[in-house]
Parts: C-alpha cells; structure tokens; sequence
C-alpha cells in the first residue's frame, strides 16, 4: 500500500505536507483525513498515521479484547486514548495536534517512513539513527534477511 522514506519540513503552525506518493494512495481510496497517534519504536518516539479503514480495524482489534489483560489496556489507553482525527487540506497538508508533535520530538526537519497498511512521522534525525542501526545490523549477519524470510 506506502513505500518509501520521504523528507519534509513542519512549518510554524505544525502543519506538513503528505508526500504525494502516500497521496496518491489515499485519493485513490477516497480518504481525506487521517488518524495520528502516539508509538514508540526501538525505544524512539513516533507518530503512526492511518487511513480511515486502517484505523477501524485497529480499533476493532481491541473491541473484541475482553478481561484484564493489563498490558492490552495500557497499550489502549497509550495509542487509541492518544489518537486525533486530522483533514488533509487542499494543498495535501495535515495539522499536526501540539501534544503529539511535543510527544515525538517533531520540529521542523521530518521524514515519513511508509509502513505497509500506515505509515509514520519521525524527527528526521532519530529516523537517520534508526536506519543506520539496521544497515550495521545487516552487514554484521548477512544471514538476518533470511532468518525473517524476506
């Protein structure tokens, strides 16, 4: 569904400009908002934006949890609780909500990175870290593509 990486700039009113490859592929399933919430990876902080479909099977997910599975309910609470619905103007920008833009450390040099069914917002230069971690990763045992079964 989203490929690549793609560098953008926040500007003064936290609003950013959607890469016009994701564009495409939300004009094509007629979605003209967004969901945008909170999520850690490799302990850096992010944002995860879906498509309205997306987003409803995620919710769904924890719909059909029930008892007292604590973690479950943290996460919930964490990524759910955090999410904001946000309108893709006409120029293909999204307002980025202060708290979550404050929560990943978004300033003004961004990077969305695509991620199959949604795709993320990272400070560019966490995002850079991340990346090279993986590269380095992969030269030190070339047989870790294999053990995941690319």
């Amino acid at each position: 569904m989203f490929s690549g990486r793609y560098d953008h700039a926040i500007d003064e009113k936290g609003r950013v400009s959607i890469p016009a490859r994701f564009r495409d592929v939300l004009e094509r399933q007629n979605h003209e908002r967004l969901y945008i919430t909170n999520f850690i990876f490799e302990r850096e902080k992010c944002l995860d934006l879906y498509p309205p479909a997306e987003w409803e099977r995620v919710v769904e997910k924890f719909g059909h949890r029930t008892g007292g599975d604590r973690t479950a309910q943290l996460f919930e609470t964490f990524y759910i609780g955090g999410a904001h619905e946000v309108q893709v103007d006409r120029q293909g920008r999204i307002l980025i909500p202060p708290k979550l833009r404050e929560f990943a450390g978004l300033d003004h040099e961004v990077t969305f990175s695509a991620r199959h069914n949604r795709f993320q917002l990272w400070d560019r230069a966490k995002l850079d870290r991340i990346v090279k971690s993986a590269e380095e990763q992969f030269l030190a045992d070339p047989d870790l593509l294999a053990k995941i079964d690319i």
